[in-house]
């Protein structure tokens, strides 16, 4: 594999037949959450949208997901190195709200905006 030369995650091939989840995946409860934390990042609530898709794709709107094939973690699937994107690092997870931080400060720091960070899922499959 092939490491981001901003030391991000490794390239991966793409899934082959893959489908988008229906956003619907989240639960009400951990779509509050993410709106509870677009606040507190003072992202615009135009992001909404993109933010809770990759949400679903990466976790299904699951609490403290976890990947049993790699360090992936959490609702947007943080991997070791990212946890200090969390509000508490390691400690966050369990905690929609800060997981819901975590990822948006990994998404606004690597893509800018969630709707690019979301073509480039659609393209890759990952971000």
């Amino acid at each position: 594999m092939h490491k981001h030369a901003h030391g991000h995650r490794p390239f991966k091939q793409q899934k082959k037949g893959w489908e988008a989840k229906d956003t619907s995946v989240a639960p009400i409860s951990v779509q509050d959450a993410l709106r509870k934390a677009m606040v507190l990042e003072a992202v615009p609530v135009t992001s909404f949208d993109d933010l809770l898709w990759i949400m679903a794709q990466e976790s299904s709107g699951v609490v403290d997901a976890r990947n049993p094939a790699s360090t992936a973690r959490g609702l947007y699937q943080l991997l070791r190195p990212q946890y200090g994107l969390n509000p508490h690092g390691e400690k966050s997870f369990g905690n929609a709200v800060e997981e819901c931080q975590g990822g948006i400060r990994y998404i606004m720091g690597r893509y800018h905006t969630a709707s690019l960070a979301r073509a480039f899922w659609e393209k890759h499959h990952w971000y």
